[in-house]
């Protein structure tokens, strides 16, 4: 499928949008001008799918300004930029200077949202339509309240494996110590 481009001919963002399958939407980022910036982040970018936003058009510091007005812009609005859908930073620099996911190329992005070459069955079509009518019912909500109960849901499994752990060696004491004493 050859991507559709939108925008000027020589486009300062350039969009690939594929069908409903929640497959990254590329976007190529070609300048740091706030106004071009604007236009490009708004509260719905990963709402309907993953997306890949391309700063190697940029040189180094312009990719360290640019992470750190995406990141803002996700903070002050209070928006999350892992759900619904993940939004990845494709660049020259290292994961460390960002919380968000990064990536060195677009072959490096993570295989489950790229688009397949086959077509779907009639299962994965089903579930297509399941899926769009759960993208209408989606808004990015509140991701500060979201990230802390998916803690608190996180520790309270950790600790769930971890009584299950110590559950298992003492009945393994117990069961040794039972055979030691038909045995013994």
């Amino acid at each position: 499928v050859k991507p559709r481009y939108f925008l000027a001919p020589r486009p300062v963002f350039e969009f690939n949008v594929s069908m409903s399958l929640p497959v990254y939407q590329h976007i190529n980022v070609r300048t740091i001008q706030l106004d071009d910036l604007e236009n490009l982040l708004s509260k719905n970018l990963n709402l309907k799918h993953p997306v890949a936003l391309n700063l190697k058009f940029l040189d180094l510091d312009q990719q360290r300004e640019m992470i750190g007005l995406i990141e803002n812009f996700f903070q002050t609005n209070n928006l999350s930029f892992k759900f619904p859908y993940p939004v990845y930073l494709v660049t020259d620099h290292e994961s460390t200077i960002t919380h968000m996911p990064t990536a060195f190329d677009m072959d490096s992005l993570p295989k489950f949202f790229t688009q397949r070459e086959s077509k779907m069955n009639v299962k994965e079509s089903q579930l297509i339509s399941r899926n769009r009518l759960l993208q209408q019912e989606i808004t990015n909500a509140d991701s500060q309240s979201i990230e802390e109960s998916m803690n608190r849901y996180g520790q309270v499994h950790r600790q769930i494996f971890e009584m299950e752990k110590e559950r298992l060696f003492y009945r393994s004491v117990l069961n040794r110590l039972m055979k030691g004493k038909y045995n013994g």
